[in-house]
């Protein structure tokens, strides 16, 4: 029983030894490289950093119209434009006296009288469902081992409730189960009841 193990173990270790042997090639670093030339020791002429000969800041941009200046930065040809507008006079529209309390224009204020065949027919409204009341969730008993707790109030997802002691806590049904909190940090599971 022994020498099968062995020569298992030696074909194991024959088999990492040559996995080993694969992966110990030797692989020379690039020669030409700044990095490799530092690391080997060797001095390595490097040209210092100057700078650029030269404004490499762009142009300071033409000055920009404001409030107070708007013909600021304009061309030459925009100039003329702004001044001929400038040489007119600002003139008011002439205000028309209208109807006060609307600023819809009259055209669209006159509804037309809708065509027959337009008309829809006087239909009885959309019959609803009467609406379903509300599930008590304030008086409904929850066996416990300690004795039935009685719920106060709360939602269909929770609801509060008093122990036989007189102890509090949220009850949170699950399907068939119901988690009790109690207030003092207990937490039990019941079967719902139905």
């Amino acid at each position: 029983m022994g020498e099968p193990r062995m020569a298992m173990r030696m074909v194991a270790a024959i088999g990492a030894l040559a996995a080993l042997a694969a992966c110990s090639t030797q692989v020379e670093a690039p020669v030409d490289s700044l990095t490799v030339a530092r690391v080997m020791g060797q001095d390595v002429a490097v040209p210092p950093l100057l700078p650029i000969a030269g404004s490499v800041w762009p142009a300071q941009e033409p000055p920009r119209g404001t409030i107070g200046n708007p013909n600021a930065g304009l061309m030459p040809w925009d100039e003329t434009a702004s001044q001929i507008q400038q040489s007119q006079p600002l003139v008011a529209p002439p205000v028309v006296p209208g109807r006060r309390g609307s600023s819809t224009p009259p055209d669209l204020l006159a509804q037309p009288e809708p065509t027959p065949a337009l008309r829809q027919p006087d239909m009885p409204p959309y019959p609803t469902e009467p609406a379903r009341p509300r599930r008590r969730t304030d008086g409904r008993v929850i066996p416990t081992p300690q004795g039935p707790a009685v719920t106060t109030g709360g939602t269909g997802s929770y609801s509060t409730y008093t122990n036989p002691g007189g102890g509090s806590g949220i009850a949170i049904p699950q399907g068939g189960t119901t988690t009790l909190l109690d207030a003092d940090g207990t937490v039990r599971q019941v079967p719902t009841p139905r």
